[in-house]
């Protein structure tokens, strides 16, 4: 009698199959939920929620599954957004909805759930446990909402969602939390956790519903166009939003109090990428906007950038960058407000900085919002360049330009924009083709390449073969030439002739009027202005410098070169040049003779070395002081080892370099950050030749070894095997992938191919015990110290309970066993063939038997196969055979599958 009234009690919580009140209620405990009060007393006006008789509204009260889904329904009837086609439907599902006892007052609706997808089948179990409603989870009941609002908006993977718990939020569940965040529906707590398992309340459930209620009844997502931004120094932007109801939003945003996401959620930007004629939907909190959403479609996230390439430097004060469509290199000034992105998320300058220590192997590609700013440098007012927002995607792939030398429908070859470089690339499959923004085949390109002198944008894959190639009539012009330094050839009224990378560069000039000159002064220690004719002559001087003994007498002459920081109008025209000499670099520009430059190394060819992410090629001396030359966890430091690392496919190698003026290399750390290839030995902290202490020799696929050092005691990623057991010849010949520390030591090996296991001697048969050992198709082994035992049947894994098992008379086992070289049982794989026992219980998927010995818990296969096999009709039924003495049938997979 009691459970009927709750039932009762039950349906006149929700508007579902009784009348809904349509006058206001007042209720006489909505103060206890003041953050709530208005919401409720909203969605009773709405006749979406009722009270209960007694005048109350119980909002802390949980809300049941099936209570969820008359809310639902009744919310999408109320809106008008019912699917015909899933009404009515409750005789389709009647004998399913029985089976899992849903209340008879809800089957309607939630026959109409399953109907139109709001539901499926799965979830049936989760809506009473015998017979008794379970209260929803938030995050359940965020999955019914999103699946009810999916025929409107749009389901993304769900990768926006920035609640500090997400890692609790399911994978089922994230694109519909993300969905519900974006439209307003739900907010995480005072601590920003959304509490994805805790039970949702009738208040909770309140705000939901007026929320997507509103949202409904207006067709709208809080969706619209820009139609106005306004920029103040990046401090904060005046945005006019006109909205697709007509209404005008008006807003003044900044990065500290608004975030931007693009379209799915999947990548966090910067309000600067925000432009008029944007379409965007606006997230609410109440009257306050938390979020904005960029509708467009964009190719990458660094699109509206200002400067998009390649960063191969992050310091402090500023950052070195190299273009994407030329390939030199820059260097930008950092805001000390600057914005920092990272795959989509805002860090601050240090976490994006070990990020990219950290995938030195790999490309970190950047959109730079900059600013121009006139300051005085060095006595004189320059335009000093200042990054206000970065955003980093680490990448695989690689993009640069250059010009076609030779085209065919497998390969390009072509000149590095910037360099006299050639290289070349084959196609891979799949290789997408442009002229320009549109597509094209490889045929079309090829044709073009044949009919004149054409230039590419060029995307390389890890393996360097093109993925996506651009061809154009025109030169990929750079935007992000500034504050580079270069030794000059020579000045002309028509251009500046400038080597770098080893390389001889022009940059046009254009009219002498529109470019400003300046030679610097050491002696007042500033830059003086001059005309084009001083700054010429400055360039053809000889710069000579003489020196002399004690007594006057001429010991040396050598002659200085010229260096010059170029600025340029829009990327394109040379606007201002600097000119020092050599010995005056450092004071004029503030820089060493020598560079620095680190990275993951591509090659070492013909004495020179390059780096991944830089067109730039360094020259190596012929010899090096022990001082000079390191290479992290080698035994032996040599130019040579140096190039077959370099060279090899199966390392990676990064450096740390030092070059002077003309890119020769003075010093070098190095260390591999990656290998992979075969053991040939491996000698740990206990070797009895000292000088074999901590190593490991590897083979690569190139037939090098390599002899590298290793922490004292490496890390495997299994529990079959540690460092120890690989120093066993049985392991030698296997294939490893190793993996290194800061140091370039070996701090984990991880076997990919063991050479020991298929090796080892297998055998198989029904186990039992003699003495110490365990028998196998009647012959015994010794245990193994670390006998690794799994099984089917059953989850105890330990020894000591396996032995107990296999002593037990009225237990059978059949096992698969490796025997490794001393006989000894390393690997076990156990299936229970048949056991007899008294029946104590049947729970959740195992069944448990008491022996002589002791109790036994096995798995069985599903409860519905068991039920059946067992020839019984109910769970509950299990409970008749409590007591009773049966013998349990286990099938192939080592399952109890009848007793």
């Amino acid at each position: 009698m009691k459970r009927k009234m709750a039932m009762a009690l039950a349906a006149v919580l929700v508007a579902g199959s009784l009348p809904v009140t349509a006058s206001a209620a007042t209720f006489t405990d909505i103060n206890e939920v003041s953050w709530a009060s208005s919401t409720i007393q909203a969605v009773s006006d709405k006749g979406l929620i009722n009270g209960y008789e007694d005048g109350t509204f119980r909002a802390k009260n949980n809300v049941t599954y099936s209570e969820a889904m008359v809310m639902i329904y009744n919310l999408m009837d109320k809106t008008g957004n019912l699917k015909a086609s899933a009404t009515n439907t409750l005789p389709i599902y009647q004998s399913v909805l029985n089976t899992y006892k849903i209340p008879t007052w809800s089957q309607s609706t939630v026959a109409y759930g399953l109907s139109a997808q709001i539901l499926m089948a799965a979830d049936l179990p989760k809506f009473t446990t015998n017979g008794v409603s379970n209260p929803a989870t938030r995050q359940d009941v965020a999955v019914m909402f999103g699946r009810a609002l999916s025929e409107k908006y749009d389901i993304y993977a769900g990768t926006g969602v920035n609640y500090n718990d997400i890692w609790r939020i399911s994978d089922e569940a994230m694109p519909y939390v993300d969905l519900l965040t974006r439209l307003g529906i739900v907010t995480g707590d005072d601590n920003g956790n959304f509490n994805p398992t805790a039970n949702i309340t009738r208040a909770e459930m309140a705000v939901m519903m007026n929320k997507t209620y509103d949202l409904l009844s207006n067709e709208l997502a809080n969706t619209g166009e820009i139609t106005e931004i306004v920029n103040h120094d990046g401090d904060y932007y005046d945005v006019d939003v006109k909205m697709d109801n007509g209404e005008r939003n008006r807003l003044t945003l900044s990065d500290d109090n608004i975030s931007v996401y693009n379209k799915d959620g999947s990548r966090e930007l910067p309000i600067s990428s925000l432009s008029k004629g944007d379409k965007v939907s606006l997230v609410f909190d109440g009257l306050v906007i938390t979020k904005i959403y960029l509708l467009d479609e964009e190719t990458s996230a660094q699109a509206k950038y200002d400067v998009t390439g390649y960063i191969y430097s992050l310091k402090d004060s500023e950052v070195n960058f190299e273009s994407e469509n030329t390939g030199e290199t820059s260097k930008y000034k950092l805001d000390e407000n600057c914005t920092y992105y990272l795959d989509g998320k805002k860090v601050t300058r240090k976490d994006l900085q070990n990020t990219i220590d950290e995938n030195s192997d790999k490309y970190a590609y950047a959109g730079l919002m900059t600013t121009t700013e006139n300051e005085k440098v060095n006595g004189t007012r320059q335009d000093v360049v200042y990054v206000t927002a970065m955003y980093v995607t680490i990448m695989d792939e690689y993009t640069h330009t250059g010009e076609v030398t030779d085209f065919s429908s497998s390969s390009v070859s072509y000149k590095m924009s910037g360099s006299n470089a050639n290289k070349d690339a084959k196609f891979a499959s799949g290789c997408e083709f442009y002229i320009g923004d549109k597509k094209s085949d490889v045929d079309d390109l090829e044709k073009l390449a044949d009919s004149g002198t054409t230039y590419i944008k060029i995307t390389v894959n890890k393996d360097g073969k093109a993925t996506k190639i651009i061809m154009a009539e025109d030169k990929f012009q750079d935007t992000s030439k500034v504050n580079a330094t270069y030794r000059v050839k020579t000045i002309t009224d028509d251009y500046i002739r400038v080597m770098e990378g080893g390389e001889s560069v022009e940059y046009s000039i254009g009219s002498k009027s529109d470019v400003a000159f300046y030679v610097w002064d050491n002696k007042n220690n500033r830059f003086d202005e001059v005309d084009f004719d001083d700054a010429e002559e400055f360039c053809d001087d000889d710069h000579k410098v003489v020196i002399k003994d004690d007594a006057g007498n001429v010991i040396e002459t050598r002659y200085l070169d010229v260096y010059a920081r170029i600025g340029f109008r829009d990327g394109k025209k040379v606007s201002s040049v600097y000119l020092a000499t050599e010995d005056e670099k450092e004071a004029a520009f503030g820089e060493a003779e020598s560079s620095e430059r680190k990275g993951t190394v591509e090659s070492i060819k013909d004495g020179k070395l390059k780096f991944k992410t830089s067109s730039t090629e360094y020259t190596l001396a012929s010899k090096y002081d022990e001082d000079d030359l390191k290479i992290g966890g080698a035994q032996t430091k040599s130019l040579t080892v140096l190039t077959r690392m370099a060279n090899c496919d199966d390392v990676t190698l990064y450096a740390e370099i030092k070059a002077d003026s003309d890119n020769k290399i003075t010093k070098i750390d190095a260390r591999l950050t990656a290998a992979e290839g075969k053991l040939i030995e491996y000698n740990g902290k206990d070797a009895s030749d000292s000088d074999k202490k901590n190593t490991l020799t590897l083979e690569t696929s190139d037939g090098s070894q390599f002899k590298l050092k290793t922490v004292s005691n490496p890390k495997t990623d299994s529990d079959d095997y540690d460092a120890e057991d690989l120093q066993t010849t049985g392991y030698r010949g296997s294939s490893v992938e190793l993996e290194f520390n800061n140091d370039g030591e070996i701090s984990k090996i991880i076997v990919t191919d063991s050479k020991y296991n298929s090796g080892t001697k297998r055998v198989k048969g029904t186990a039992s015990i003699d003495g110490s050992k365990i028998k196998i198709d009647g012959k015994s082994y010794s245990w193994d110290s670390k006998t690794y035992i799994t099984s089917s049947s059953f989850t105890y894994s330990s020894k000591d309970m396996f032995e107990r098992m296999l002593k037990d008379k009225d237990i059978e086992v059949y096992v698969e066993a490796t025997i490794s070289d001393s006989n000894k049982v390393e690997r076990i794989n156990a299936r229970v063939e048949s056991a007899e026992g008294e029946f104590v219980e049947y729970d959740s998927g195992s069944v448990t038997i008491k022996t002589d010995k002791r109790s036994w818990v096995f798995n069985t296969v599903s409860k519905n196969t068991l039920l059946k096999n067992c020839g019984l009709d109910d769970e509950r039924d299990f409970e008749k055979k409590e007591g009773k003495n049966v013998t349990l049938e286990f099938n192939s997979d080592g399952l109890v599958e009848e007793f």
